[in-house]
């Protein structure tokens, strides 16, 4: 894993007795983190996301706190469209990985959006709901579009559209007595048995695939899958 300045080596593993190696690059030994970024996402030892999901809250909320201080136009669409291309994709940005499934994390997003929905109305008083303002703007919430985003990309890995070779692999249609629903379900992969593996990105998103309609998972284009999906929400 890469590391500020220098190579470092990331152990991952959720034993709590793990084992220790020393790795070597020209005779020096590399130091072993507990955390790293790597293609913008933090990766922890654990697995766990929380480090990350923190992160990434604390740059939306840095980022709207500076919205606020300088967008001083009153237009509701003006400043909507400045969350939705400043704020939200921050909170978005590869969700399909780390879209959490603990009530406090979850919380934590739908916090960032509920500031936003007051900075857009500007309605900062106590007793303003910040839930009948989302629902004047007509926003999902965070949970919802991360759904929709990790169904977008089972879609994609299921028609061939993106070059997922492993997780492809790993999609074995389910057994006709099986199916209560559509006749393109997916049987949840058998080592996902632990609850940390059931709320990976696969066994997760096979679930709420083979809830979804008939008319949903056999869209023809990627548009018409995500404007039946999100209809759902």
């Amino acid at each position: 894993m890469s590391h500020p300045g220098k190579c470092s080596t990331l152990p991952v593993t959720r034993s709590r007795n793990p084992l220790h190696f020393d790795y070597c690059l020209h005779g020096h030994i590399l130091e072993t983190v507990t955390s790293s970024k790597y293609l913008g996402v933090t990766i922890c030892i654990d697995l766990s996301w929380d480090i990350h999901i923190n992160q990434l809250c604390n740059k939306a909320n840095k980022t709207l706190g500076f919205m606020r201080r300088n967008i001083k136009v009153s237009s509701r669409k003006i400043k909507e469209m400045a969350y939705k291309s400043f704020v939200r994709p921050i909170l978005e940005y590869a969700s399909s990985i780390w879209d959490p499934h603990t009530e406090q994390n979850i919380s934590k997003f739908e916090a960032v959006q509920r500031r936003a929905a007051r900075f857009v109305m500007r309605r900062f008083h106590n007793t303003s709901s910040p839930t009948a303002m989302l629902e004047e703007l007509k926003w999902p919430s965070l949970q919802d579009r991360r759904r929709t985003a990790r169904l977008f990309m089972l879609y994609k890995i299921h028609n061939d559209l993106v070059s997922t070779e492993g997780i492809k692999a790993s999609l074995r249609p389910a057994p006709p007595r099986r199916r209560r629903g559509h006749d393109q379900q997916f049987t949840i992969p058998p080592q996902c048995r632990t609850q940390d593996r059931q709320q990976a990105f696969l066994p997760r998103t096979i679930k709420d695939w083979n809830k979804l309609p008939q008319d949903v998972v056999e869209a023809k284009t990627i548009d018409t899958f995500v404007s039946r999906a999100s209809r759902l929400h």
